[in-house]
Parts: C-alpha cells; sequence; structure tokens
C-alpha cells in the first residue's frame, strides 16, 4: 500500500486523455466532439500522425475551442492567404527543490511560463556526476515535479529511480534543452 508523501501542490489538471495503442487523433477528436485542428493547437502538435503510446493529450474546454475558432475567424477575414500562427517559446526554470536529504521526499519543482515545451532529450545535471534525461514528456504552461525516488511517471510527477538521496545544501542544479543550452540553474540554499 503506498504511503502519502508531502510534495508541492500542482497545477490545476487539465482535462487529459492517455493516448492508447490504436489510438489515432481524428477519433479522439471526434469522441470530444472537438475539431482536429483545435486538439492539434491545444496540444502543440503540427503532424496528427505524430502519436506516443502513453502520452498525455489535453482535451481543451468548449470556450477554449470557442475561442480558438472565433481567433481562426479573425485570422481567415484578414487579408493574408494562411493564418499566422505564433509559436510561444518554453520557459521551464526549476523553482526549488523540497525534501533535501531525504529520498523518500527529495523532489524537484519545474515550471513551464511559456509555450508548449517537448522535453524528451532534456537533462537535468546535479554537478556531481547524476543526470537525469527526460523521456517523452510534454509540458505546457504549468508545473511539475521530479521524484528522486523510483516511482510511476504522470503527467505532474516524474521519477528519476535513484536510491539513495542527492540533494544537499550549497548543490547548484542545471537544467539544459536537448541541443545542451542551459535553460535554468537553482543554487540549493543552505540551511
Amino acid at each position: 500500500m503506498p504511503t502519502a508523501t508531502s510534495t508541492l501542490p500542482p497545477s490545476p489538471t487539465p482535462n487529459l486523455y492517455i493516448i492508447q495503442p490504436g489510438d489515432t487523433l481524428y477519433a479522439i477528436a471526434i469522441e470530444y466532439e472537438i475539431p482536429v485542428d483545435a486538439l492539434m493547437a491545444a496540444n502543440g502538435l503540427s503532424n496528427p500522425d505524430e502519436l506516443d503510446i502513453d502520452q498525455a493529450l489535453i482535451i481543451p474546454s468548449e470556450e477554449w475551442v470557442a475561442a480558438y475558432r472565433e481567433k481562426r475567424v479573425g485570422a481567415q477575414s484578414s487579408m493574408t492567404a494562411t493564418p499566422t500562427i505564433v509559436i510561444e517559446p518554453p520557459e521551464v526554470t526549476i523553482t526549488g527543490v523540497v525534501g533535501v536529504g531525504d529520498l523518500d521526499e527529495e523532489a524537484i519543482r519545474f515550471v513551464n511560463s511559456g509555450g508548449v515545451a517537448n522535453m524528451a532529450g532534456w537533462r537535468l545535471d546535479d554537478g556531481e556526476g547524476h543526470i537525469y534525461i527526460f523521456p517523452v514528456f510534454t509540458l505546457h504552461s504549468g508545473a511539475f515535479n521530479l521524484n528522486i525516488r523510483a516511482g510511476k511517471n504522470s503527467p505532474i510527477d516524474l521519477y528519476w529511480g535513484l536510491e539513495e538521496d542527492i540533494l544537499s545544501p550549497g548543490k547548484t542544479l542545471k537544467l539544459l534543452n536537448a541541443a545542451g543550452e542551459i535553460q535554468s540553474t537553482f543554487d540549493i540554499p543552505e540551511i
């Protein structure tokens, strides 16, 4: 039986759909009565045929779809032949740590305040030989925790799978994107 652990409160959880074998974006759009282009826009997808099993899709609200449709109608009525879609870059930062020195509680908190971040291949480096490589993971605006211990990944909690605590006061954590560019650093404060 799992034991309760204290974690930082998650950001509001959107309606999510987890991709299952055989799913198509078109079938999901029909099931939820959402236009395929709106479902793609809500998830930052450019190709409706590129879905991964266990990938989490945001199912946008009726209000979001209505606003999206209104924006598209406005864009189509302008003089341009094709609408211009501005894709905001992600802004993923390390915002804190919890449970320093206690493997069952240790976690690193991240927030994305920018556009959709496809984090597959991103890395977290603790500067002491521990490097976490992110799996296929799409981060929309919001927060998630990277727990140091083992566990089952979810849309708001990832698990490193280590068997010993690694967070300590004075350590600097670095978040690098898939190209190896530093996106954020965080100095664990002294107690």
